[in-house]
């Protein structure tokens, strides 16, 4: 917001107040005091500028945070998606293994018997018809043939119990590997709503302060207008020369001519005068003046002739000089980088008054005309 507008307003109607005369003493004290407490709103809303600046930025990390960790959460439960499968499919493994080992465990025991009844026919009819006869020697091969069919299935069952055994090493990995996922994954819910509730509470915290800058304004405007109320009367005749100086103002007559104004420096008009909107914040503002940018900085000129009121520093103008003119009218040049001249000092047409202010990119610089204290486009007054 352009707060500094409104102070400056002030300012300038401080300044221009002085050359209708001399105040009285009571006045000038009410006056100094009202200033005092106009300084102190001014300090407030310098900070109050600042902590809403300072809620911005950290609400934009959070905000940036939370999509960061937003994503990292998606990424983390596609990740369970596919390790869940993963588990299914290894259970489901490890099902049709146990179903193959308990198949060769059934039949190892089936041959087993069988075995044991080829050796009891053979040692049965061994002894009855020698060992040499043909139901011996069929039922020798039998037993030759029994054995070698249990070796095998013993062979299948060990590679089934060994295959058992990496399936279930794997699926404890896994379940591990689940297990490590699920933490994380409420680590970040629970991470995401504590940043959830901080921005809540920076938002909160900007809205309140926006208010507070509301009514800071108002009353930086009501003790503006209660001081040029106190400077009226502390000017003797103010009645008669506020009279003439608001028929001035609403006669539309200048103290000068249309396009009579040499340029302050050279360069390209950037703010207008009038109603403006801040990009920042999209809130509108009133500008008392025009900015000029240029692509290098240059030496600040004066308009025309007249006297220095004010040279120094000024809230966010930076660096300015404020002069008089004859016949009731004042030149500002703002946001200068420095300044050549002093409070007092009689200046002519084309004095260098100081330097335009470096920014990236070029220079700028601050022009403001006041016609009977009143502000006014400078650029119909300037040469084309």
């Amino acid at each position: 917001m352009k707060i500094a507008v409104l102070l400056f307003s002030l300012f300038m109607g401080l300044f221009c107040s002085v050359a209708f005369g001399e105040a009285e003493k009571k006045a000038k004290t009410e006056i100094i005091h009202k200033t005092q407490d106009l300084d102190k709103v001014k300090a407030e809303l310098k900070r109050k500028r600042e902590e809403t600046e300072r809620l911005k930025r950290e609400a934009a990390e959070i905000s940036e945070n939370l999509k960061r960790n937003e994503s990292k959460m998606k990424n983390v439960q596609q990740t369970m998606i596919y390790t869940m499968g993963k588990s299914r499919q290894v259970q489901s493994q490890l099902a049709s293994t146990k179903n193959e080992r308990d198949r060769l465990v059934q039949d190892i025991g089936k041959n087993q018997d069988g075995l044991k009844q080829s050796m009891q026919i053979y040692f049965v009819a061994s002894s009855l018809m020698g060992p040499s006869s043909s139901v011996p020697v069929y039922t020798r091969r039998a037993i030759y043939g029994e054995a070698e069919k249990l070796r095998v299935l013993n062979q299948k069952r060990d590679q089934s119990d060994s295959a058992l055994t990496e399936i279930i090493q794997v699926q404890r990995s896994i379940r591990q590997e689940v297990e490590r996922q699920e933490s994380l994954l409420t680590k970040m819910k629970s991470n995401l709503k504590d940043q959830e509730k901080q921005l809540e509470k920076k938002m909160t915290r900007q809205q309140i302060v926006a208010s507070e800058l509301r009514d800071l304004q108002q009353t930086a405007q009501e003790l503006a207008s209660l001081i040029d109320v106190l400077r009226t009367k502390a000017v003797k005749d103010e009645e008669a020369q506020r009279q003439a100086r608001l028929s001035r103002q609403q006669s539309g007559e200048s103290p000068i001519s249309s396009h009579s104004l040499p340029w302050p420096v050279k360069g390209v008009v950037v703010e207008k005068f009038g109603r403006q909107t801040n990009k920042e914040l999209g809130t509108p503002y009133i500008s008392n003046g025009i900015t000029i940018h240029s692509q290098q900085s240059q030496t600040v000129q004066a308009v025309a002739d007249g006297n220095v009121l004010y040279a120094g520093q000024f809230m966010s103008y930076g660096s300015i000089v404020l002069v008089e003119h004859s016949g009731d009218w004042y030149t500002v040049y703002g946001k200068l980088f420095s300044w050549s001249v002093e409070k007092g000092q009689a200046i002519k047409a084309g004095d260098g008054v100081g330097k335009m202010n470096g920014i990236p990119g070029g220079a700028e610089t601050y022009f403001e005309m006041r016609f009977y204290g009143k502000p006014t486009d400078p650029l119909p007054w300037l040469v084309p």
